[in-house]
């Protein structure tokens, strides 16, 4: 008997649940599955038909693993196209960040400028007989002098209106009131052996530093400080990886390590160092060498052994302006990290040059304004400064324009050195005129004549005892003058060594202060 179609007549009941789709037409009637989906089609409609069959896990035409291949590889070629887009945003960003940079760079090198020009008339307000100019200014760096007036007028006449620095060499040459010839250390062996002690470090450092100081106070700890931040873990080493740590060594033993390192590889280590700076450290080494590493120190350094078996500290605080550390002068972290004035004073520092300007006053300016007799009072505070560097390291926490009649009060000029060998030179000609560097302290007289002396006293007292001896007259004669042959060819050898090494001898301090500062050592 054929079944009645009734769809005509009720709608579907809706299924309970997608997966259970129901067929029945009432009670015990149940449609064929076509006729079942096309009911389903017309009260549900195609899209929800669709839907059921995806869920119950038949694959429909928009999900074909076909279809979604295909897909995909449109969505590939969309994303590599955003790609290319993105990468040439990037490009032109960057383009353009060069060019903000290189625009930055252009205003901040106007705004030095123009911060030079007011500090060199602000420290010549007043002024009649001396005058301040800078020999140099640039982006990180820049110098400014003092010197007497003739010469500045010369500087400025020399250099045209159109220039915005002028020659040093036209600041210092035969300007005999600036310029400083070498002068003894036999009275003052601590400040003699800081040198040696920075130079060595100065090594151990590779020369990568612009000035190494070295300091002794009334603790007996030789304290060590760089200008960059970047060489405070290079003092003292500690690298598992190597196997090195020297924390727990003295300063001697360092020194030892550093002479070891200097014998070994003679002072090869030493990238783009300028031959005088080596000669300079490689005698300080022979120094130490011959003199603070014995078993039993001279006499004259007697009074340092403490200093020299004590561990060393690495005074290297950490300054920040703007978020930013700052390379701060090597003098200033050591008496900040004292932060004690008076014992900073009444101790002794020294390094591989003279202090600048702002080091000066800085570190004792408000001491020499409040005591005249600070000489009397603190002998070993430095008496010339070195130039004004006005760089944002060196400058930084002094203002230098708020100060300028305190500068100018206690810096009557700044001061250039004369190397030995040089003034050997003007001693023999009278119209010599020597080189000069402001970027090395006073330089020192050799202790070679005092050790020529002692050879001299020697063999005197030699003779004397041979002729105590009752030696016979002619074997006397004989040994004199084999004693006078080799004493002279000696002299001639080292005489050549000297003119060879010449520039910079004993103790020579010198060193950059900034990056694109190089050595100012100059002839007319």
């Amino acid at each position: 008997m054929p079944i009645r179609s009734t769809i005509a007549h009720r709608t579907a009941d809706p299924p309970a649940e997608y997966d259970q789709v129901g067929t029945r037409t009432g009670a015990g009637s149940m449609l064929p599955p076509l006729q079942a989906m096309m009911q389903l089609q017309r009260s549900l409609g195609n899209q929800a038909v669709l839907q059921l069959m995806g869920k119950k896990g038949e694959a429909s035409d928009t999900s074909k693993k076909g279809t979604k291949r295909k897909k995909s590889k449109d969505e590939d070629d969309t994303e590599q196209k955003k790609k290319k887009k993105v990468i040439k945003s990037k490009k032109l960003s960057e383009e353009e960040r060069r060019q903000q940079q290189t625009a930055l760079a252009k205003r901040r090198l106007e705004q030095k400028k123009a911060f030079f020009k007011r500090v060199k008339a602000k420290l010549n307000d007043g002024l009649t007989d001396s005058k301040w100019e800078n020999s140099n200014v640039s982006l990180a760096a820049g110098e400014i002098h003092k010197v007497p007036v003739r010469f500045a007028d010369t500087a400025e006449k020399n250099a045209g209106s159109d220039q915005e620095h002028v020659s040093v060499n036209d600041l210092y040459n035969d300007n005999t009131e600036s310029l400083i010839p070498p002068k003894s250390y036999e009275n003052n062996r601590t400040d003699q052996v800081l040198r040696w002690i920075s130079s060595a470090f100065y090594f151990k450092l590779k020369g990568k530093t612009q000035e190494v100081q070295a300091g002794l106070f009334d603790d007996d700890r030789v304290y060590l400080a760089a200008n960059e931040n970047r060489n405070k873990r290079h003092f003292v080493r500690k690298n598992k990886k190597e196997k090195v740590d020297e924390t727990g060594l003295s300063t001697k033993e360092l020194l030892e390590n550093i002479v070891q390192e200097y014998e070994e590889t003679e002072a090869e280590k030493f990238p783009k160092m300028l031959p005088e700076v080596k000669e300079r450290v490689v005698r300080h080494l022979e120094k130490i060498k011959a003199r603070l590493l014995q078993d039993e120190l001279p006499e004259e350094y007697a009074h340092l052994s403490d200093a020299l078996d004590a561990k060393p500290i690495v005074a290297m605080v950490a300054e920040k302006a703007n978020g930013k550390k700052v390379d701060l002068h090597a003098e200033r972290r050591i008496k900040k990290y004292l932060n004690d004035d008076e014992k900073f004073r009444a101790g002794h520092v020294k390094g591989l040059k003279r202090p600048c300007l702002i080091c000066m006053m800085a570190n004792y300016g408000e001491y020499k304004a409040g005591n005249d007799d600070w000489m009397d009072k603190c002998p070993h505070i430095p008496e010339r400064s070195g130039p004004g560097w006005l760089s944002e390291a060196a400058t930084h926490g002094y203002d230098i324009e708020a100060n300028a009649d305190m500068i100018n009060r206690l810096i009557p000029r700044t001061y250039a050195s004369i190397p030995k060998s040089e003034k050997e030179k003007m001693d023999e000609d009278s119209d010599y005129v020597p080189s000069f560097s402001y970027n090395i302290d006073t330089d020192s007289e050799s202790d070679v004549e005092e050790s020529e002396l002692e050879d001299e006293m020697d063999e005197e007292d030699e003779d004397e005892r041979r002729a105590a001896a009752g030696e016979e007259e002619n074997f006397l004669m004989e040994e004199e003058e084999q004693g006078f042959a080799m004493d002279e060819e000696e002299e001639q050898g080292f005489a050549m060594e000297e003119e060879g090494k010449s520039f910079f001898t004993d103790e020579d301090e010198w060193a950059d202060d900034e990056q694109e500062d190089d050595i100012r050592s100059r002839r007319r």
